[in-house]
């Protein structure tokens, strides 16, 4: 890239980053537990049953630390652990009701802190600005391998109709119910 694609590299960065710390700290505010707590219960909404392998891969966490996070989610009535029907040595996760309550309000705090970011773009802009984030998300889901998908993470999954993501379903690692990891109904 030129001199021009240098300065969008470096513009994007910025925004990129800006916009994961301005969703970080909104949840961080709302959600004190620290960690990626927050981020669980989300994953773990999108696709109820997960097991701590495959929370452990989205969330880019070791096994063990996956299984304190789960522990002491558990301890605050925020999830339950379910045997597999597939494996009696798989516990799947499953978000309790006070955790749904809990997934609904941390994405509601995330949508509201990347509104607040777009309040001042303008209404043809914004319409650019959708086209481009798919296009980069296309791109980055082809760039990356099935189980270290982590960008939806935070996903807000009532909200994105054509999902981006869809062509790459199918390649998830298998999942004890037989659905794959993160799936968005």
């Amino acid at each position: 890239m030129g001199q021009s694609g240098d300065r969008l590299i470096n513009l994007f960065g910025a925004v990129s980053q800006g916009v994961s710390d301005r969703v970080r700290v909104a949840i961080s505010d709302a959600f004190p537990v620290g960690g990626e707590a927050a981020a669980a219960l989300i994953v773990i909404g999108h696709n109820p049953g997960m097991s701590i392998e495959q929370i452990s891969r989205i969330l880019r966490l070791s096994h063990a630390g996956t299984v304190r996070l789960v522990k002491r989610l558990a301890s605050q009535n925020l999830v339950a652990k379910t045997p597999s029907s597939s494996d009696r040595r798989m516990a799947c996760v499953i978000l309790t009701p006070a955790g749904e309550v809990q997934c609904a309000e941390l994405l509601t705090v995330r949508n509201r802190a990347v509104a607040e970011l777009l309040e001042g773009v303008p209404g043809p802009d914004c319409a650019a600005l959708e086209r481009i984030a798919q296009s980069v998300l296309i791109s980055l889901f082809e760039q990356i391998a099935p189980g270290e998908l982590s960008a939806c993470r935070f996903c807000d999954q009532r909200h994105c109709k054509d999902c981006p993501m869809k062509p790459r379903r199918g390649s998830f690692p298998s999942h004890p119910s037989g659905r794959n990891p993160i799936h968005h109904r």
